[in-house]
């Protein structure tokens, strides 16, 4: 939320002549013709300055008294408190109602004075959606402007976009990250990968799962299976440090919004906190008993990660040293004899909305809506990316369903995309209650979507879908699809009709 000018306003204020406080007044009305004015100690310690306390001794004239009123005193604590809260109220009471005239605060509704400072606090603690899934253009998904950037021989496995919309970065398994400029499409700088077993290497020498930028634009955080975080330079192209203290695969990364906190999701099933400005490690989160396959956060000071084959979403709560477990493995039933055809086995991917919800995918092909207030998910999607049919010679026809390979939700907003190997990138749309979702839009995309990133860029206020495509899975070779398909980064830009885009 955007902060009113007067906040930021530290600038030291005159007090009003005569205006000490309501007790002084009094005592001023009733004193008698001739009588000084008694201040006491009490009275006293409101104000600040030795001028001040020479000038509220216990008898003072009243020149003296009305001189030193009149000198710039440095406001309390609890002064600038009421300053502002009176400020902030009547700004809200000229922007309540245009057409009502010269009314005090007797005459404000208060119950439109309550919603309007909830709808501030709410986005000020990432509870509010935008609702602007219906805002944009997805009729003619042909007319969508879509660039391919293809910088890796091998398959691209990750991808990371910065807040200002001016570099996104794609990563392979090859181990090498390539830096590419959002706006012309073309290759900036290039990390390239070592090979297997080098020590002391600044990069990696094996696949990268995983990539993250910073907040503020300034580090880029990439992990893999070599078992190391390597910490870049954004602006200078450089390598920085390099955290090894994980003891498996790295399989998620995620900044902290508005810090330089660093959450680290491993196959030794913990979480490691880390302080890139300090070059830092903070601390270690127990909690998964299998691999950790995925993790994200907002602004607050916890994550939500999900655990793969113990079918547990888990909301970690740092300061509280708590955790929020959620169950799993939902069963897909057949619709005809209503029994269970599919069950979901792992959780392995996510996403967050806001705060207190966050969305799943699973091998089971099953996207769920969860909220932190329930421990099962609120609504769920079953074979959200369809059906793969396979021809056995001795079974015939196998259907399995696509899994969900990536999720990734437009933040604080009703929109969130997934990504799988059907050739499509479905956009989903959050129902107005919060209750469910619906799919609105497929983006034609050849190739398994092994990381996915959507984020409404400013100043431009461009938002930008970008798609990490392979031949094969990031995590095998169960997968290997052919017939034209390239490992690329997709970039796809979608089209608003709407001003409301904008950063909470």
């Amino acid at each position: 939320m955007a902060v009113d000018s007067f906040f930021a306003n530290s600038r030291k204020r005159k007090r009003p002549a005569k205006t000490t406080n309501t007790v002084q007044r009094n005592q001023k009305s009733q004193q008698k013709p001739g009588q000084k004015t008694r201040v006491s100690k009490k009275e006293e310690s409101d104000i600040e300055g030795d001028e001040e306390d020479d000038h509220l001794n216990a008898n003072v004239s009243a020149d003296s008294e009305v001189e030193s009123e009149e000198e710039e005193i440095a406001e309390t604590a609890a002064e600038k408190r009421v300053r502002l809260a009176k400020a902030y109220l009547g700004t809200i009471e000229e922007t309540l109602d245009d057409d009502i005239v010269g009314f005090d605060a007797a005459d404000l509704d208060r119950d439109m004075i309550a919603e309007r400072l909830k709808k501030d606090d709410d986005e000020s603690e990432g509870r509010i959606h935008l609702r602007i899934a219906d805002t944009f253009k997805f009729e003619d998904i042909d007319s969508l402007k879509t660039a391919t950037c293809r910088g890796h021989q091998l398959p691209v496995t990750a991808v990371a976009l910065s807040e200002n919309g001016s570099v996104f970065y794609s990563a392979s398994k090859d181990g090498s990250i390539v830096k590419w400029d959002a706006k012309t499409y073309k290759k900036l700088h290039t990390f390239p990968g070592g090979r297997k077993g080098v020590k002391n290497y600044n990069g990696h020498t094996d696949i990268i799962y995983c990539l993250a930028i910073s907040f503020d634009g300034q580090y880029l955080a990439s992990g893999g299976k070599d078992k190391i975080i390597n910490i870049w330079s954004v602006k200078e192209d450089k390598h920085i440090v390099k955290f090894t203290q994980h003891r498996d695969a790295i399989a998620g990364l995620a900044f902290r919004k508005g810090a330089n906190q660093l959450y680290s999701a491993s196959h030794d099933r913990t979480i490691k906190l880390w302080n890139i400005d300090e070059r830092a490690y903070i601390e270690t989160l127990f909690g998964h008993q299998d691999q950790i396959t995925d993790i994200d956060t907002l602004g607050r000071e916890r994550c939500v990660s999900t655990g793969g084959r113990d079918k547990t979403a888990r909301v970690w709560k740092i300061v509280e040293e708590s955790q929020l477990v959620f169950r799993g493995g939902v069963t897909t039933k057949s619709s005809e004899t209503n029994k269970a055809m599919y069950v979901e086995g792992s959780l392995d991917c996510l996403g967050q909305i806001d705060e207190s919800m966050f969305i799943t995918g699973g091998d089971s092909g099953v996207l769920s809506l969860w909220e932190i207030s329930r421990k099962k998910p609120v609504f769920s999607v079953h074979s959200a990316h369809g059906l793969n049919t396979v021809v056995s010679e001795s079974e015939g026809e196998i259907s399995t369903p696509y899994w969900i390979t990536a999720v990734a939700c437009l933040r604080y907003s009703d929109l969130f995309v997934s990504g799988s190997w059907d050739g499509k990138v479905r956009v989903w749309k959050l129902a107005g209650d919060n209750k469910s979702f619906s799919q609105i839009a497929e983006i034609p995309v050849d190739g398994v979507v092994n990381s996915i990133q959507i984020k409404t860029c400013f100043p431009s206020k461009r938002t930008l879908l970008v798609c990490g495509v392979g031949q094969e899975l990031k995590l095998g070779r169960w997968v290997r699809l052919k017939g034209g398909v390239k490992n690329c980064t997709k970039v796809i830009e979608f089209e608003s009709t709407s001003n409301q885009l904008r950063v909470i």
